[in-house]
Parts: C-alpha cells; structure tokens; sequence
C-alpha cells in the first residue's frame, strides 16, 4: 500500500484528450495504481458515456476530474512538473526515462506543499514546446525507436505503475521541508527577469532568440526554493529601484 498523504500529492494531467474512451481508460489505470486525483485541460468530449463505460470502476475519478481551460491554470499550484513526449525538441530541456525518477521524486515529496503533475499531451500531436517548457522536466517512456507512440491511456498506465512501484519500493521521509516554489511562483520570477533585460536593453526585442525561453529552462532545471526565489525577485526590483531613480 500506498501512503495516502504521498498518493494526494501526485496529479495525471490530459491536455485536450480527444476521445472520451482514452479518458475513462486513464481513471481506470490510475485507479488501478492506488491514485485518484485527475485533471483535463479542453477536453474535446467530456462527460460522455463512453468514457464512464471505459473507466469500469473508476467512476469516482471521473466524478471528480478537475476541468481547465488552460493547462498554465491546471498547473498553478504544482511544485514539480513531467511533461510526457516521445519527441526530441529543438531546445533539450531536462529529460528523464520513465525509470529514473527516484531522487528527483525523493526530493519533490519532501516540501509541505508538495503537488507533483505528470502531463500527458493530445492523442495526434503530444504537448506543443510551450507546453513543454511549462514543465520542470520531459519524461520519456524508452519504447523501440522505430515505433516510439503509445496510445494515451496505455502511457497513463506505465507512468503510473512506475510511480506506484518507486513510491511502494523506497523509503521517503515523513519529515517534511519547507515549502516548494509553485509553478505560477517560478512563472512571476520568468517574466520579472524578462522584464528587467527588456528595461535594460539586455536582448533585441525584434530578435529575441530565445532568451525567455533559456531562462525559463535555467529556473525549471535550478529549481530554486521560496526563499531563494525570493532572493532573485529581491535583487530584480533592486535593480528596477536604481533604474527608476536615474531616470
């Protein structure tokens, strides 16, 4: 079994499934797996029979399903995010196979606030890159490189069990640290730094190439706490402080 107080901690997250099927097939598999907690970002047809016929006895799940307009609001109070895709990006951002993930759970689990969301992308064409980018780290599942696409439910499963087998098979502590940067903290302390290189000229705004997108991935793989986080927001409105007084 399972600690309650660690299952609670962990989200499944369908951006824009688009078969009902495929969503009662994710409840079930979760359920399976000792999890609960479900959130669907645009669903394209949802609530729908058919998902509840394939959800069997996870109808609970369904009933509690969470529903977003956007996955940025889906994600706002996680401390720790896995964005799934089969793709390699133009931009590598931190990727882990499914079957590395014990330190980086290990130490997810441990804050008071603890919320670790797995994303799981649309049927057809997965996460977009900015969705990507939202996500702390891209989690891969090692399929054969020759047929490397799952159906959405069948990923579901796998990550799933993994959790459930790392969470049942290692040993996390019950003391717990102080709280974890959330993903909207990590997205104000992104766009204060763009800010202040916008002020400063730091980058030709007409070509920007890449900037905001590299020190995102710069704060997702750092991971800064709250008080550093705090520290870094400090320092920015210092420097937007002298700014304004010379001018």
């Amino acid at each position: 079994m399972i600690d309650s107080s660690l299952k609670n901690k962990i989200e499944f997250i369908l951006v824009e499934p688009s078969h009902p099927g495929n969503i009662g097939a994710s409840a079930r598999a979760i359920k399976n797996m000792g999890f609960k907690n479900l959130s669907l970002v645009q669903p394209k047809d949802f609530p729908n029979d058919d998902a509840y016929y394939r959800a069997k006895g996870a109808k609970d799940i369904l009933d509690d399903a969470k529903i977003y307009g956007e996955l940025s609001n889906a994600l706002e109070d996680s401390t720790l995010i896995f964005g799934t895709s089969a793709r390699a990006r133009t931009i590598p951002w931190p990727t882990k196979n499914s079957s590395e993930l014990t330190s980086v759970l290990k130490s997810g689990l441990q804050s008071n606030n603890a919320k670790i969301s797995f994303v799981f992308g649309r049927e057809i064409s997965g996460l977009s890159n900015e969705e990507l980018q939202m996500c702390d780290y891209h989690i891969k599942i090692p399929t054969d490189e020759e047929f490397s696409s799952i159906n959405l439910s069948h990923a579901v499963q796998i990550i799933s069990y993994v959790i459930k087998m790392e969470l049942q098979n290692k040993e996390y502590v019950s003391e717990f640290k102080s709280e974890s940067t959330t993903f909207q903290d990590n997205e104000y302390l992104i766009d204060h730094f763009d800010k202040v290189m916008k002020t400063i000229d730091f980058y030709d705004q007409e070509n920007p190439k890449q900037v905001k997108t590299r020190i995102r991935r710069l704060v997702k793989r750092l991971q800064p706490d709250k008080l550093e986080t705090g520290i870094l927001r400090g320092f920015l409105a210092k420097i937007e402080q002298v700014l304004n007084k010379k001018n």
